[in-house]
């Protein structure tokens, strides 16, 4: 078998992992952080939050109504994986005739979009970089935006048969313990092919291996208290082993 070594410095999972502008927000970076205290306004319309993920773009669908008037707008958006709807997004209404949207992106960053109505009672709707203050607190906070841990069990091994291409074999994802122990070694391997990856974990962090519903694919991350940072997306596809970094935010 072919074989590979890497070393991969995890630096997007430091304490200050959050991003301002088109970004959005990484949830869970700024719990300690302070805001006035915040009551949502009785909305003056509907807000209905869908999503499109059996598709190479998934997308975000927004339907707002305000009296008899209606938009709809969809925006692409890599998607936060293996989590039900529900659990993917929230939204919270400042005022009667403002609502923010916050939907979870598959490295567990926020993206905001905002549905309002103008002062001319036309209504839009349009993706925001840091919503106020107050809004992400409520939304990350009180609602428990990015809280919700992922449905697939977490594991230190997975291996499948599967069949890509014309062949036929294993899909194998494993940790190994590396030199230092601040440092694992994830194994992938697959047709032949197989390859190491040196990972420094920063404290507080348990590496482990993520299943989906797919069995070529799967993800590395980093386990803490309150849920799973997504680190490395593993799939096996047209007989070739691919692995994508998801751990920044862009």
């Amino acid at each position: 078998m072919q074989h590979f070594s890497k070393v991969i410095l995890i630096t997007a999972l430091s304490t200050s992992l959050w991003a301002c502008g088109g970004a959005g927000t990484q949830s869970g970076s700024r719990q300690d952080s302070t805001a006035t205290a915040f009551t949502p306004a009785k909305p003056a319309g509907t807000v209905q939050v869908s999503f499109e993920q059996d598709t190479d773009t998934p997308k975000v669908k927004i339907h707002f109504a305000i009296a008899d008037k209606t938009i709809d707008k969809s925006f692409e958006l890599p998607l936060a994986q293996d989590m039900d709807s529900e659990d993917l997004y929230r939204t919270v209404w400042d005022q009667p005739t403002s609502c923010y949207i916050g939907v979870l992106k598959n490295n567990r960053g926020t993206r905001y979009y905002h549905a309002s109505q103008g002062e001319d009672g036309g209504l839009k709707i349009f993706q925001v970089g840091t919503p106020p203050e107050a809004v992400w607190h409520y939304a990350e906070g009180e609602l428990g935006l990015g809280k919700a841990t992922n449905k697939s069990k977490l594991t230190d091994h997975y291996k499948r048969n599967v069949t890509s291409g014309k062949i036929i074999a294993d899909f194998i994802v494993r940790l190994e313990p590396a030199a230092s122990k601040d440092s694992v070694q994830l194994y992938t391997e697959f047709g032949g092919l197989n390859e190491r990856k040196t990972l420094q974990v920063p404290g507080g962090y348990a590496p482990k291996i993520q299943p989906t519903e797919d069995p070529e694919h799967c993800i590395f991350g980093l386990q803490r208290d309150d849920g799973f940072d997504p680190v490395l997306d593993i799939k096996v596809e047209n007989a070739k082993l691919i692995l994508k970094e998801l751990g920044r935010v862009q």
